[in-house]
């Protein structure tokens, strides 16, 4: 499926155009007939879990909001934490219950979560906060909410890397305002976010910066730029010349990366 990207300019923001990011729409994404072999053998996601373990002593709470297909969830709890999933997606839920039962995973809205006051000890957030074109602050105030004080969020999203804010600045995307898309929200996909507008929305709240890396690189080279796309599909895909996905990923993070990952504390 095309994808097409909007540049909105009130909003210092990249728009995606595809599908609508719906429960439905995650159920068939995730869709698999080894979802049970694969959560069992989920023991590190080699982002999320490392950094989590720099952080956070074991055996401490830490849910996934937006889990998914459970697998940050289960590699948490293997690595001794007190995992705790969340997902919208409810027959994925259902399939992660009959997969592997022992795994604490709920059906909630991460925009209202059922969770008492200052009962986390962490919160990860990885490719969520991006698809909600009404914007993203009842998501980051139930994170504050169920955080107590100290508490680490870890959250990630697709950004504007140096190479997208260069293509918005030489107007190779279309420009449009966002009040001009309201009506077209069925095909509303995703968000690339101006970083420093979610850290000023973080730290209005009571989050303070702790960490701050991109990642992504080889994923956010190819997407944006078309004429190398279909050497580096390849190589994305580790169909050829998979010795040159490492240096590629952290030569093109410099600049292309597609997501940044923040590590923030709740302060007050």
């Amino acid at each position: 499926m095309t994808t097409i990207q909007i540049y909105l300019p009130d909003k210092q923001a990249l728009a995606f155009y595809r599908e609508k990011a719906t429960a439905e729409f995650w159920d068939k994404h995730w869709e698999t007939d080894t979802l049970k072999e694969t959560l069992r053998g989920a023991k590190d996601d080699g982002l999320f879990v490392p950094i989590v373990k720099r952080y956070l002593p074991a055996n401490s709470i830490v849910l996934e909001g937006g889990c998914g297909q459970g697998y940050i969830v289960q590699a948490l709890q293997y690595q001794g934490y007190k995992a705790i999933g969340v997902d919208f997606a409810s027959e994925t839920i259902k399939n992660i219950k009959e997969a592997l039962p022992e795994l604490d995973v709920r059906l909630g809205d991460v925009r209202s979560l059922d969770l008492p006051d200052g009962s986390l000890d962490g919160y990860v957030s990885g490719g969520v906060i991006e698809h909600f074109w009404e914007g993203y602050e009842a998501i980051i105030k139930e994170m504050y909410r169920t955080l107590r004080v100290g508490g680490l969020l870890f959250i990630s999203f697709p950004y504007m890397s140096p190479l997208r804010k260069s293509k918005a600045a030489w107007h190779i995307y279309p420009f449009q305002n966002s009040e001009a898309l309201n009506d077209h929200q069925e095909q509303f996909y995703q968000f690339a976010l101006p970083t420093r507008s979610v850290l000023a929305d973080m730290s209005s709240l009571g989050f303070e910066l702790r960490e701050r890396f991109a990642f992504g690189g080889l994923k956010g080279f190819k997407d944006e730029v078309a004429l190398a796309k279909p050497l580096l599909q390849d190589i994305y895909d580790g169909k050829r010349w998979r010795r040159w996905q490492k240096p590629l990923e952290r030569l093109f993070t410099i600049f292309a990366a597609h997501c940044d990952l923040l590590v923030l504390q709740k302060k007050k």
